[in-house]
């Protein structure tokens, strides 16, 4: 992306700053997707941004006001595309709140967009997406021609026979997880993965296979996926299954190469829609609402963070508000933090109870919730021109919110990009995943059938 943003240059430490999260270490990655939500709410503590986004600088990049603005110049939108092909079937939404926050009778006319993973190459910033159309794309970054942004063009594209969930990037490696019907079992769906060398693309894709008479990667749809520098997978499944894998040169469904099943892991009622690994600890959340953390040695259920009763109010003996818990609905993703200058390790959660709550990766603890009056759907790390580490949170209704993470109070809302505001974004939600890349820049797809990308350009002042 070097020809679409600022020159890339390393950022500067982060300033020294307390953090009230506690202590822990640890380090991983991992996603995962969600499912419905309330209407927004605009009533909860901290749900006015710190900065107010100016609408020209979003949308081109230029403001005539210059320094004048009354308004933030902090990020910009570079381009939006459409990313999956038109749905036959679609039908009028009035789920989004945009318009008269009733939809408008908007019709979701794509397929949702699901999943985009970035695939850093050769110096240059490539992107796949994966939809409900059954299809995986990738795309290329280029300058535009006309300024004021970028282009991206689609290079390739792949059916693979039913709607993709999640895709996924562990080095030269692309995981597409998909739902399908096996050979054995014509009539029937299952959840397959499979595995490209991105080194050697004209080779047919490596597969995830229960065993040589299963040739699938589970009994339900695939949600979430994690990955090791040592070959190790981690699939999350509809079925409530966790299954680890690791590669073998007759893991395959034919004996050849492919990546055989080491163990299931099984304790979530419902889908499996986030999975990172933290240590010798991999934690997993799903529709359930539950967080379980996993023994990765052993594969034993070691702690569970138990979900809470809706509209239950968390309160102590004397009246006084307890501590954070739980959450109260599915939990849509989980995301590791390593606090800068050694100041612990944590697990973001993000939920369609409307929040995004902060956990201790040493013992488990909650040490910090914040709402954002609509379910949230997808989160991302990325950071400022200086270095300090935020939190994107892709939201139920199109919206996407930048919070501080080290900052004082924690979680701060620093800004919020919504389309009804600023005229660029997604106009229908849930935004399914967001990720971040380099040079300041995040990637998001949603419902509407479209990828966009943002690049923070400005000083949060933190």
């Amino acid at each position: 992306l070097s020809h679409i943003i600022s020159p890339l240059h390393p950022p500067p430490p982060p300033s020294n700053t307390t953090m009230s999260f506690g202590g822990g270490r640890g380090r991983g990655r991992g996603s995962g997707r969600g499912g419905s939500s309330k209407p927004p709410s605009n009533s909860s503590p901290g749900s006015q941004p710190k900065l107010q986004v100016c609408r020209n600088f979003a949308s081109t990049g230029n403001c005539h006001h210059g320094d004048r603005c009354n308004f933030s110049h902090v990020v910009k939108m570079h381009a939006s595309i459409v990313a999956s092909d038109k749905n036959p079937d679609a039908k009028p939404s009035y789920s989004n709140y945009h318009g008269g926050r009733g939809g408008g009778g908007k019709s979701k006319d794509l397929y949702k967009v699901t999943s985009v993973a970035v695939w850093e190459t050769n110096g240059a910033i490539k992107l796949f997406t994966g939809s409900h159309d059954g299809k995986w794309r990738l795309w290329n970054t280029a300058p535009n021609p006309n300024g004021g942004g970028a282009t991206l063009t689609q290079e390739f594209e792949h059916f693979v026979g039913g709607p993709v969930d999640t895709v996924h990037i562990a080095s030269h490696f692309f995981f597409c997880g998909f739902e399908a019907s096996p050979g054995e079992a014509p009539d029937a769906k299952a959840g397959m993965v499979h595995t490209w060398n991105l080194n050697a693309a004209s080779e047919p894709p490596l597969e995830l296979c229960l065993s040589p008479m299963a040739k699938y990667a589970g009994s339900g749809r695939i949600r979430s996926l994690w990955t090791t520098v040592d070959g190790r997978v981690w699939s999350g499944g509809t079925d409530g299954v966790i299954r680890q894998w690791a590669f073998s040169p007759t893991g395959g469904p034919t004996g050849t190469g492919g990546f055989a099943l080491v163990r299931s892991m099984e304790s979530h009622l419902g889908a499996v829609t986030g999975i990172t690994l933290v240590g010798t600890m991999l934690w997993s959340g799903g529709m359930d609402g539950t967080i379980r953390l996993w023994n990765v040695d052993s594969g034993d259920c070691a702690h569970l963070i138990p979900a809470v009763k809706k509209d239950t109010t968390n309160a102590t003996s004397g009246g006084a508000q307890a501590p954070p818990t739980g959450h109260s609905g599915p939990v849509t993703g989980l995301l590791p933090f390593e606090a800068p200058n050694n100041q612990g390790s944590f697990v973001f959660s993000s939920s369609l109870d409307d929040t995004v709550k902060v956990w201790n990766a040493t013992n488990g603890e909650c040490v910090a919730s914040e709402s954002h009056g609509q379910g949230v759907t997808s989160i991302a790390l990325t950071s400022d021109l200086k270095g300090n580490p935020l939190l994107l949170c892709g939201l139920f209704y199109g919206d996407i919110m930048v919070r501080g993470t080290i900052s004082s109070p924690p979680l701060v809302l620093l800004l919020k990009l919504s389309h009804q505001y600023i005229g660029v974004g997604h106009e229908l939600g849930p935004v399914n995943d967001i990720q971040a890349g380099p040079g300041n820049t995040f990637y998001a797809v949603a419902d509407d059938g479209k990828l966009t990308v943002w690049q923070i350009t400005g000083d949060f002042g933190l």
